[in-house]
């Protein structure tokens, strides 16, 4: 069925009526509702107005709910065409998830990276000038990370995503200088970003952040990890941080153990040949009480950093290496939860664990 500007149109699941505000792109046309609201809805999901009116005299059958399922997490390719040959640099997606009546829920926010770099960032949701959440970490080359989520009603309250990247140089270099923005979503301009992301193959809101060029040539003088230092000294420095107002333009110039939480790799792969040199050196007996041996140190190492997310990678197999990790986990009273659901990036063989 054909639409134009203006038209009078009723949502079919929902009852609601509005009229066509604009032909977006893929498909989806602007709604503006009568209490105001603009919403993307799909041409199939629509009827005139007067086509309902004018049926109402006869006798008509009127369809059930359908029930729309939130879009399946899509396994991440390794290789593919569109990462070799046109990296966009690191974008922002965000990607529907409906509700059973057609309207969207909310949206679950990919950082994706589709160049040959490594980086660390801190990436935050702010509404109405207050920070919402706030995560931190590291993000290899032609990858994803689910960082957080948007609620569809949060896009009229001013929200605003605050991104802070920086490049890993080669080597165990440092870092590169700090890239920074702040990207406002406005309600009129979000729905316009509708395209197919890189490794999610499917249309979300995509927004580039950073150019390639930019990650590259965006660098300090390379500097190493500072050195650890006495309770007494960093106190010191602290103090005379804040009453200066110093600001931090390389994550070096960070305290070293900020560093060390912004530069910690959320995920351990327990594969014993991840793990040691020479896998058939270990005994078949000891392989999973040195996989567990390496567990329990990451673990403590996150607890200690303070970061509030991991992945334990641990395969799918015989399940035994996981129902021992999860033993684990049940026995940390830090952990507040995990559990060993389908992700884009690991599938079913990684145990998610929030702090």
């Amino acid at each position: 069925m054909v639409f134009s500007i203006g038209t009078k149109v009723r949502l079919i699941y929902t009852g609601d009526e509005g009229v066509v505000e604009e032909l977006l792109e893929h498909g989806l046309i602007a709604i503006r509702l009568n209490d105001g609201e603009v919403i993307p809805v799909g041409a199939d999901a629509l009827e005139r107005s007067s086509e309902v009116a004018a049926s109402r005299v006869k006798a008509k059958f009127v369809p059930g709910k359908k029930k729309v399922e939130p879009l399946p997490l899509q396994p991440l390719p390794i290789d593919n065409q569109y990462t070799v040959l046109k990296p966009q640099g690191l974008q922002l997606a965000f990607d529907p998830v409906f509700r059973a009546d057609g309207s969207t829920d909310y949206y679950r926010i990919y950082l994706i990276n589709d160049t040959q770099l490594n980086f660390l960032y801190q990436l935050g949701l702010h509404l109405d000038k207050r920070g919402v959440w706030n995560t931190q970490g590291r993000l290899g080359p032609r990858t994803m990370i689910e960082a957080g989520s948007l609620q569809y009603s949060e896009l009229n309250n001013s929200a605003e995503v605050h991104i802070e990247n920086w490049r890993l140089l080669p080597d165990g270099k440092g870092t590169g200088g700090k890239l920074t923005r702040i990207l406002k979503l406005k309600p009129t301009q979000f729905f316009k970003k509708i395209t197919t992301a890189p490794y999610l193959n499917r249309q979300v809101y995509l927004y580039q952040l950073f150019t390639p060029k930019e990650m590259i040539e965006k660098q300090a003088s390379p500097k190493q990890l500072p050195p650890k230092e006495s309770l007494k000294d960093y106190t010191s420095r602290e103090t005379q941080n804040k009453s200066s107002g110093s600001q931090w333009f390389n994550l070096q110039e960070m305290p070293h153990e900020v560093w060390e939480m912004a530069a910690f790799k959320n995920e351990i792969d327990l594969h014993i040949q991840s793990l040691v040199d020479d896998p058939s050196a270990v005994p078949r007996q000891q392989i999973l009480s040195t996989q567990l041996y390496h567990f329990e140190r990451f673990m403590q190492d996150a607890i200690r950093i303070g970061v509030d997310r991991v992945f334990v990678i641990h395969g799918i197999g015989e399940g035994k290496l996981r129902e021992a990790v999860e033993a684990r986990l049940r026995a940390m009273s830090e952990v507040k939860s995990f559990k060993n659901e389908y992700h884009a990036r690991y599938g079913y063989g990684a145990t998610e664990v929030l702090f």
